[in-house]
């Protein structure tokens, strides 16, 4: 009996072991004097590879980061299917980071994974966002400013294009509108003191582009966080500049459950299984 035991967990510890991330990069080591940014690298079996490539982040209104269940546990269920996963601790206020900060995060872990992709396995063509509510809105945002080298203040020019081959965006911010807006995403993102200009190129759903890439939005009707109003309205602005997307609207789910596929809630497993549907059939053809 102990050394069935024994076994079963050996096997657990072996299975759990694999599926954790082979490495942490500090995207910004060398060239901000301090950062608490980090980059988690889980990589799929050699012979089970997409050669896609997936940037994660995680929620928190632009306070904080749920990286657990919006981002580690979302990794290890794409990199089973495939997809090299990156979970990006972005700079958020509560430690004193507002915009452009964020914004340069992502541009920077966009650049490494895209210009690295020989190292990562990964097509540099094949590199796409997930994000979740702010995290959600910065995805978004990425979509649509993948062009401006908010980089360049640092002496960075990308020698390859920073745009996505696809954005996902799951219960996202999308507005800086007073009408829909997450108040609390926008004060942490702009401060209180912010110029109307900066809110409304911030406002995604104003500022979509005819050559943006695809998009994947889901977004909860009872949502008590962020109106899905944001979602919708996003919808149709895509819509109206013919941008391909998909648009999953559920009934119930709430806000920030992000996937864990040990647990049994609904929505997170429905949400999980359209958008790699969707990859598979619209955008990895």
């Amino acid at each position: 009996m102990v050394n069935k035991r024994s076994f079963i967990l050996f096997f657990f510890i072996t299975l759990s072991l694999s599926v954790q991330a082979q490495d942490i990069f500090r995207p910004w080591e060398g060239i901000r004097e301090k950062s608490r940014v980090r980059m988690w690298y889980y990589a799929p079996a050699e012979d089970h590879s997409r050669e896609t490539a997936i940037i994660i982040l995680p929620g928190g209104s632009y306070h904080h980061l749920g990286i657990n269940n919006e981002g580690h546990l979302v990794a290890r269920a794409l990199v089973k299917e495939g997809y090299s996963a990156f979970v990006l601790r972005y700079s958020t206020s509560m430690y004193g980071y507002r915009y452009p900060t964020m914004m340069e995060d992502i541009q920077r872990a966009v650049m490494l994974v895209k210009e690295n992709g020989s190292k990562f396995g990964v097509d540099p063509d094949k590199v796409g966002l997930l994000g979740f509510s702010a995290g959600g809105h910065l995805s978004g945002w990425m979509g649509t400013y993948y062009d401006t080298n908010f980089l360049a203040r640092y002496g960075l020019h990308p020698s390859l294009s920073l745009k996505p081959s696809f954005v996902a965006m799951i219960y996202p911010v999308v507005s800086m509108k007073d009408s829909i807006v997450h108040v609390r995403s926008r004060r942490n993102l702009l401060g209180a003191n912010h110029h109307v200009v900066l809110r409304e190129t911030l406002s995604l759903e104003e500022n979509v582009r005819e050559d943006m890439p695809p998009v994947f939005l889901m977004a909860c009707m009872d949502d008590p966080v962020v109106d899905p109003e944001n979602t919708i309205r996003y919808g149709k602005a895509l819509e109206e500049k013919q941008i391909p997307y998909r648009l999953l609207i559920y009934e119930q789910g709430g806000h920030g459950f992000g996937y864990d596929e040990e647990n049994n809630q609904e929505t997170a497993g429905l949400w999980m299984q359209e958008f790699l549907l969707w990859l598979d059939k619209e955008i990895l053809q």
